[in-house]
C-alpha cells in the first residue's frame, strides 16, 4: 500500500466516510457558521481495483492531502469536516473509447471554497493524488501511468456552501482550526 495512511476520526458509513461526533463536537465556529463538509471529495473507480479495507485506507489518504493542500494539515477539526465519497462502480460501468480499459481509470473531483487552491497547488495535489491511486492498486509511478487518474476540481463561492439551512462560511472554519491549533 506504499505510504497511505489512515485517520482514527473519519468512519465508514457504506461506502460514504463521514466525520464522526468527537470532530464535530470540537467545532464551535463564531458568526453562525455552520459544521458543513469541506472539503467534498467523491473518488470514482472500477470496484474489481481495491478491497473494502483499502479503499478506506486510499480514501483517508486522499482527505489528508487536501487538507494539506488547502493549508490545514492534521487538524482534526479539518478531518472531521473532510468528506470522501468512494464511487465504486462495476467494470463494466467505466469504458475508454467505448471498450473496457486494459488499466483501470480513476476519476477524483474535489469541491473546495474558491481560492482554497491555487493553480500551481492543483497541480502539485493531482500529482500526488495519482501516486495514491497507483500506489493503491500497485502500480509504480510514471507520468504515463499517471494520466489514468483525473482530478476535476470544483471552487465553491462563499456563501454556496449550504447544509440544512446554515450557510459555512470558511472564515469561521479557519478561525476554528487556528484555534485548535493555539490550544493543542
Amino acid at each position: 500500500m506504499g505510504t497511505l495512511l489512515s485517520y482514527s476520526s473519519i468512519n465508514i458509513v457504506d461506502l460514504a466516510i463521514c466525520p464522526n461526533q468527537h470532530a464535530s463536537a470540537m467545532f464551535t465556529p463564531p458568526n453562525n457558521a455552520m459544521e458543513g463538509a469541506m472539503p467534498l471529495i467523491d473518488v470514482y473507480l472500477s470496484e474489481s481495483v481495491l478491497d473494502v479495507e483499502d479503499r478506506q485506507v486510499l480514501a483517508d489518504a486522499i482527505a489528508r492531502q487536501v487538507r494539506e493542500a488547502e493549508g490545514y494539515g492534521d487538524s482534526r477539526l479539518a478531518a472531521g469536516l473532510s468528506w470522501v465519497y468512494l464511487h465504486a462502480l462495476p467494470d463494466t460501468a467505466v469504458t475508454k473509447s467505448g471498450a473496457a480499459p486494459a488499466r483501470p481509470l480513476w476519476r477524483i473531483e474535489i469541491a473546495t471554497p474558491i481560492g482554497s487552491l491555487g493553480a500551481d497547488s492543483k497541480a502539485a495535489l493531482a500529482e500526488r493524488l495519482a501516486r495514491a491511486c497507483l500506489a493503491a492498486e500497485g502500480t509504480p509511478w510514471s507520468p504515463a501511468e499517471g494520466r489514468r487518474v483525473w482530478v476535476l476540481y470544483r471552487d465553491v463561492a462563499e456563501g454556496d456552501w449550504v447544509a440544512g439551512a446554515e450557510v459555512a462560511r470558511v472564515e469561521a472554519i479557519r478561525s476554528a482550526v487556528a484555534r485548535e491549533r493555539v490550544a493543542a
